[in-house]
């Protein structure tokens, strides 16, 4: 189970909270032993699933309530792009998504299947944030000189990224819809992750060092999970123009 433990001077006692994302935060007093956290989770893994469960649903109520549409426009702050979609019926057997000039993307084939049209529109994704990202990744790491394995770009349902212990850094295509700062800082919180695997308090001085303003980027992030468009995984309209 994964966690995060940040020292307090002012806490009298071991706590535990989790973020309106499920993330969990284990606050410990100074000088706490530190051989005693995992056992600390374990004892309450009961309460933590159920209130991750209580969690989900909330946020599962912040979804729409109906099916709902492909996009007529697919705009990428990360990037600083905006498209325009246009659906074109032909006798092709699947759907393609290929770009049209600077702002025009054409989405064409057996369009009436939405679910195609869907998977499309994600492979076109996965070609923009591999165009994009990686290049990204590596100019941040040498830049501040941390080390990168190597860069994979997949479409996660749970997670901005991850780093496997081999240094490879995963970035989820959602981070197209992300801002360029928020992008940059879960860059960084992956490339500290090829130094310290864990969250103990060497990887927070670490990320520190390399992002001053992380404690505001990760609150902004807990809601742009939230602003990542519905047609990605949501129901669609059985109906496409």
């Amino acid at each position: 189970m994964e966690y995060t433990i940040r020292k307090s001077k002012r806490a009298s006692h071991v706590w535990l909270k989790l973020s309106d994302t499920g993330e969990l935060v284990i606050v410990v007093p100074q000088g706490f032993d530190m051989r005693r956290v995992p056992g600390i989770v374990a004892g309450r893994s009961k309460w933590i699933i159920r209130t991750r469960q209580r969690l989900a649903l909330t946020r599962s109520a912040a979804l729409p309530a109906g099916p709902v549409a492909l996009p007529s426009t697919v705009v990428l702050p990360a990037i600083g792009r905006e498209w325009t979609v246009q659906y074109k019926q032909t006798t092709a057997a699947r759907v393609s998504a290929v770009e049209r000039g600077d702002d025009m993307l054409l989405v064409s084939g057996a369009v009436t299947d939405v679910e195609m049209c869907r998977r499309a529109l994600i492979r076109w994704l996965l070609r923009v944030a591999n165009r994009h990202l990686p290049p990204r990744l590596e100019a941040i790491a040498a830049a501040e000189k941390l080390a990168l394995g190597r860069a994979a770009v997949r479409f996660q349902r749970t997670r901005w990224a991850s780093c496997s212990r081999s240094g490879t850094i995963s970035l989820n295509l959602r981070l197209l819809f992300v801002a360029p700062e928020l992008v940059r800082h879960i860059m960084l919180h992956e490339l500290c992750h090829t130094r310290c695997m864990n969250h103990s308090e060497r990887f927070w001085q670490l990320l520190a060092l390399h992002d001053p303003d992380w404690r505001d980027a990760r609150r902004r992030l807990r809601r742009a999970w939230l602003d990542t468009p519905a047609w990605l995984t949501q129901p669609l309209v059985p109906f496409c123009k």
